[in-house]
């Protein structure tokens, strides 16, 4: 039951009305929406919500306790005790398998005898992100920066809220917990935005980024000598599309759906592909992870040495290293965060540069717009070993750019067109966006409904006989 599929749509109808009869009464309400939650996580992990309800048992038990106690002893062995519950689930379930490949193979290397390494433990589905949501949780609580949940049910809601468990974005106490008591609403505006953010990202995840993902990324990813460096070149760009089009997509759904219950999300995209430089790029591109690991990983490996140069570089390094891990337990994850942490790195001493440069070229604008299409090159080329399956795969890859041949038999006209026009989309002032909702929101609700139709007849004949699920999902 993801986003995609129609049976997403009817829990979300018929939550939404039996959301709204109990809306008044805030403990049915939190009951209801934590129940629903529950539902929705079961019907897409199945047994791992299990797993879910016990660390959302021990991080509401501990956070608890640490809140009432006035002993720093006690309180910091209550954090290691959510801390190992919740980061040792997430290794176990994420990583265990990762680590023990990587020792056998590192023995085989070494002429030394190796165990079996097979590891067959499927990760719960989102794991990474109620994980991440239940430890800032609980951090936030240690530093005295939140309360911690009324209720059980409170803390359950915040955790396991439907909209966002399965791919974010990643949620902080402030950003629910405060209002799932006060009082809600909802006005045919806020109902006609949210409409508009959920067409809007099935549109984003069907009719772009499946369909780059079938009729171009997926081959060329997979076989990529097939193709000519000009197709590969393409298909690079395309993925670049494609993981936008996609999880962008997705929070445009879970943002529409939270409105639909009187719940404003944080804003998790803000058209990444025009940052300015690499740092920029992070403020824009998945909001809630960044700020994730800048709060609990950056700022935790710097600690006070955060303006000496060497503690800085080591803390972006270390946080991005993290950061690709958090993705997935691949080297090519692992690869990918080391370059961003490098690149980070390296934008950093920038200004020592810049200084020393003449002030007409420092104020003029090509500059910046020649770091802006740095930037999103080297984002693109990084995207490459994000999607390789492997290591091999990513320098085949290159290999197969590096041959200079122009070929252009395997790159159709639709997916020539649509690629520069989605990229050309970033570049669309916020205010074009902000009207074409409001245009929507003011059209008479039959009005409305016709152009749904024509939205989902349209989505049914560009869709293939199967939705591919979200990328992020994975993680």
């Amino acid at each position: 039951m993801l986003f995609t599929d129609s049976n997403y749509y009817a829990f979300l109808m018929v939550l939404f009305f039996a959301y709204w009869v109990v809306a008044s009464r805030p403990g049915p309400r939190v009951g209801l929406l934590a129940v629903a939650s529950g539902f929705f996580y079961w019907r897409v992990a199945g047994n791992s919500l299990a797993l879910l309800v016990g660390i959302s048992v021990i991080d509401f038990a501990t956070t608890r306790l640490m809140a009432d106690s006035k002993s720093e002893n006690r309180r910091r062995l209550l954090l290691s005790v959510s801390l190992f519950a919740s980061l040792g689930a997430l290794c176990y379930f994420k990583y265990a398998g990762f680590i023990l490949d990587s020792v056998a193979r590192a023995l085989t290397a070494a002429g030394m005898p190796a165990p079996d390494a097979r590891f067959d433990i499927l990760a719960p589905i989102g794991i990474s992100f109620f994980i991440f949501q239940s430890v800032a949780f609980v951090l936030d609580v240690y530093r005295r920066d939140a309360r911690p949940a009324q209720s059980y049910l409170d803390h359950f809601a915040f955790v396991s809220f439907f909209p966002t468990i399965i791919a974010g974005p990643i949620l902080r106490a402030r950003n629910l917990i405060p209002h799932l008591r006060e009082p809600v609403g909802l006005t045919s505006e806020m109902g006609g935005q949210a409409i508009f953010l959920i067409a809007c990202g099935l549109i984003k995840k069907i009719a772009i980024a499946d369909y780059l993902s079938a009729n171009l990324v997926e081959r060329v990813f997979d076989f990529p000598e097939r193709f000519s460096s000009l197709e590969v070149l393409a298909a690079v760009y395309g993925y670049a599309v494609q993981i936008y089009s996609d999880f962008s997509g997705y929070s445009d759904i879970a943002a529409g759906s939270a409105l639909l219950l009187g719940f404003s999300l944080p804003l998790n995209f803000n058209a990444p592909y025009r940052a300015r430089d690499l740092p920029d790029f992070w403020r824009r591109w998945h909001i809630s992870l960044s700020s994730w690991l800048r709060d609990y990983v950056f700022f935790t490996a710097a600690g006070r040495r955060v303006r000496d140069g060497g503690a800085l570089r080591a803390a972006l390094l270390i946080t991005m290293l993290v950061g690709g891990l958090w993705h997935g337990a691949a080297w090519t994850f692992a690869f990918w965060g080391l370059m961003h942490g490098a690149g980070l790195v390296f934008v950093r001493a920038l200004p020592l540069v810049r200084r020393r440069m003449p002030r007409p070229w420092r104020e003029s604008r090509l500059p910046r717009a020649l770091s802006c299409l740095f930037t999103f090159h080297f984002v693109c080329f990084s995207w490459i070993f994000f999607r390789a399956e492997s290591l091999d795969r990513a320098l085949s890859v290159l290999n197969q750019l590096a041959a200079l041949t122009f070929g252009a038999a395997n790159l159709a006209m639709p997916v020539a067109l649509l690629i520069p026009l989605c990229l050309s989309a970033h570049w669309v002032p916020e205010a074009a966006w902000s009207r074409a909702s409001r245009a929507f929101c003011c059209l008479p609700a039959f009005a409305q409904a016709c152009a749904l139709l024509l939205l989902a007849t349209g989505l049914y004949f560009v869709a293939g006989s199967d939705v591919a699920p979200f990328i992020y999902s994975r993680f």
